[in-house]
């Protein structure tokens, strides 16, 4: 006869860590399943000493367990004193290989082969252990690494960093300090890291700390019988295709959802899009009743949003009320606009009047406009002037905007209504993060 519990809670991360200590702090019968040995498996394989950083600063915090800014080491520890205090029934090495039922009836099969009953099931798997791969002839190469435990261990060597996301500005800049160490960037920026990074990364670019090839892609690697430096990345540049010899390569190119067995439990997506984020509801339930999908597989890679999410979670499926964390900030960010209309009413106008938010994940478009301004602008008032800085992007919700465009005689306005846009069309744009809505899209 298999175990039976209230609540199963699949992935020991942020998310699936809060949603079990607050199962635990309220007596409901509960496991928690995690396939590694040990808690927080993507925390556990950040670089020794790595900061850690609570964003987004603004939104507070949920849980049982503590959660500040910090190194690595003392998040873990707080949170595996967490796991005692708070006496949290996990179970370590117990892989989840298939989920099957629906709400009040789930039965989870583990790699053993031992089977666990659950009412509802907590999905928080995270990304981290299916990492993007190089996707070249070559990439098993024992050279190519995903990870990169203690940069310590390296000196001497010629290290190529692929990627251009903070843990590869991190592991660079680690790495830089007793190896040749060249970051390899598609693009032409670093447009996808936190402004400490980026600021970090250009300073040793110019100090000459390390070397970056821009608008570069690995086509080929290959082993070499050259002792000094064994292996060869062949890259393709704007100017050609250049070899790279070298010692090691780490790809920090992100992760991809193991859609196949997320699918195989019933949850649905909303197309074949590689990026796409499982169908979900407000509280974060998905296509399957029962099933919810929190953390960085629903799109919140930010350690305190799946946090926040594993308490909200936990609090749905016990039917106590619980609003989102964001909720008091959006109603004071929505204060000034006429009318009195509740988060949701705001959130869905927004989205059905811009065209450029329609499709956006709800869930997802409450992070971008937490990031974002509200202007409420009177009659006849200049939003910015010809000449003036900006890199602001605006949308109209409401009214209408003049755009100026030509000088003296040959002056002339367009006219804007709601559910268009104007400001810097340049713009970074982030999954997570308007009268008037003002926005700074960049990643937190």
């Amino acid at each position: 006869m298999s175990e039976r519990y209230h609540i199963a809670v699949v992935g020991a991360g942020p998310g699936g860590l809060s949603a079990a200590a607050r199962a635990a702090q309220t007596g409901v019968s509960h496991i928690l399943l995690e396939q590694s040995p040990a808690h927080a498996n993507t925390i556990q394989r950040y670089q020794k000493g790595k900061h850690v950083m609570a964003e987004p600063g603004i939104l507070p915090l949920r849980s049982p367990l503590k959660f500040e800014v910090g190194t690595r080491e003392k998040i873990l520890g707080e949170w595996a004193d967490g796991l005692g205090e708070h006496q949290v029934n996990v179970r370590y090495n117990a892989d989840v290989t298939a989920i099957s039922g629906s709400r009040g009836d789930f039965r989870l099969t583990l790699k053993s082969g031992e089977e666990i009953s659950a009412e509802y099931v907590i999905f928080a798997i995270g990304l981290q252990g299916n990492p993007r791969r190089l996707g070249v002839p070559g990439d098993d190469l024992p050279c190519v690494q995903y990870t990169l435990d203690d940069p310590d261990e390296y000196k001497d060597e010629t290290i190529l960093v692929v990627g251009a996301g903070d843990a590869a500005i991190e592991n660079a800049v680690a790495l830089s300090k007793q190896n040749k160490v060249i970051i390899v960037n598609r693009s032409g920026e670093f447009a996808r890291c936190k402004d400490g990074n980026l600021a970090l990364i250009l300073k040793h670019i110019e100090e000459e700390k390390l070397d970056c090839l821009y608008k570069t892609q690995c086509s080929a690697l290959s082993a070499t019988p050259e002792a000094e430096k064994p292996y060869l990345l062949t890259l393709s540049t704007d100017k050609g295709e250049i070899n790279m010899p070298c010692h090691r390569i780490i790809a920090r190119l992100g992760a991809i959802a193991p859609r196949k067995f997320v699918e195989s439990c019933g949850i649905r997506f909303p197309s074949t899009d590689p990026a796409a984020l499982p169908e979900l509801s407000p509280q974060y339930e998905s296509s399957v009743p029962g099933l919810y999908v929190i953390g960085a597989l629903a799109g919140y890679p930010l350690i305190k949003q799946a946090m926040n999410q594993g308490y909200e979670v936990v609090e749905s499926i016990m039917g106590r009320e619980c609003a989102p964390a964001d909720e008091p900030l959006l109603a004071k960010k929505f204060a000034r606009l006429p009318g009195r209309q509740s988060v949701s009413e705001v959130l869905a106008a927004m989205q059905s009047t811009i065209p450029l938010f329609s499709d956006v994940n709800p869930l997802m478009f409450r992070e971008l406009i937490l990031g974002s301004e509200i202007h409420v602008p009177v009659a006849g008032e200049a939003i910015f002037r010809r000449n003036d800085y900006t890199n602001t992007f605006f949308s109209i919700l409401s009214g209408s905007v003049e755009i100026e465009v030509g000088e003296g005689a040959g002056a002339r306005r367009i006219p804007l209504s709601a559910g268009q846009f104007f400001g810097e069309m340049g713009f970074r744009t982030s999954p997570y993060g308007n009268g008037l809505c003002r926005q700074r899209l960049r990643p937190y």
